[in-house]
């Protein structure tokens, strides 16, 4: 009797792990339908989007708190560089919002803990999606970057989320359809690899605080809150001899075969680390003559 019970145990739990998983996939794919709600909201208000992150180190995240309900929220935020108005400002109420956990903007299959001290925030919470800055950026610094290509310090991104973007859906000439604008991202700060750890973060950013909006370098880490699609899902885990500094850029999940993105009609596609690497990148551009043939 008992060698059958754990026969029974055996074949159950497969098929309880399974189908907790499918439902931790459904809450993702909602999560970000909820994000790609209040990014439409925001453009029909502003006649744009927000920025992927301003020189005050606000990122698009923190922008659209009042479309996703967490309005309240917004506003105990300060907009100012110094001061209480700095991300890493203790018991500051920036620091605090970046110490909230919003459950829209994680996935309930990361496994981090809610909190985490990093960049000078004792109890930060880990994000589990950033925005697509396109196809083009090959490392957070130029300095560092690949030779005949740009880094994220760039203003001239060609997708939809990067240092001071005002994207509109009239910029968008691939069509909203074929082009992604929010991707899941494998959040492992404890992984470092060439000095990068695979760290994601939202409202705010200590570190991208320098960041200019006349095309100046200052400012880092700007793979916190966006990434590319150079780079190919779940590279993390899939290419383990990649550079740390393109391994961050990677969009990625904590689901088995691939990753959610939200796209810029509003809807949510899972692709997969298959994926052709051209159709990936006619996906993460918005402007590139590409149709994408496979999905």
């Amino acid at each position: 009797m008992i060698a059958i019970i754990g026969v029974l145990v055996g074949l159950l739990l497969p098929a309880v792990q399974s189908a907790r998983e499918a439902a931790r996939r459904m809450q993702c794919s909602n999560n970000l339908k909820q994000i790609g709600l209040g990014l439409h909201v925001y453009h029909d208000t502003f006649n744009k989007f927000p920025y992927g992150w301003d020189n005050r180190g606000m990122t698009w995240s923190g922008h659209i708190l009042p479309q996703i309900e967490q309005a309240n929220l917004y506003q105990t935020l300060i907009f100012q560089e110094s001061g209480l108005g700095n991300w890493a400002t203790d018991d500051g109420p920036n620091e605090e919002a970046c110490e909230t956990v919003i459950p829209t903007y994680r996935c309930p299959s990361m496994a981090l803990p809610l909190h985490m001290d990093y960049n000078g925030i004792p109890q930060r919470v880990p994000a589990s999606y950033r925005g697509v800055a396109g196809t083009l950026a090959t490392s957070d610094d130029t300095s560092t970057a690949l030779p005949d290509t740009i880094s994220l310090e760039s203003l001239d991104q060609d997708g939809i989320f990067y240092a001071c973007s005002k994207t509109k859906f009239r910029d968008i000439l691939d069509g909203t359809s074929n082009t992604i604008m929010i991707g899941e991202s494998y959040n492992n700060p404890k992984f470092v690899k060439d000095g990068q750890g695979m760290d994601y973060w939202y409202i705010g950013a200590p570190q991208t605080d320098p960041c200019r909006c006349d095309g100046g370098t200052g400012g880092t880490e700007f793979s916190e809150v966006a990434g590319v699609t150079i780079t190919p899902v779940n590279a993390v885990i899939r290419a383990p001899l990649m550079s740390g500094r393109l391994m961050e850029l990677s969009f990625g999940s904590y689901h088995i075969g691939g990753a959610h993105f939200l796209k810029c009609d509003g809807s949510v596609t899972f692709l997969t680390e298959s994926l052709a690497e051209d159709v990936y990148d006619a996906l993460g551009s918005r402007d590139g003559g590409e149709i994408p043939s496979e999905l």
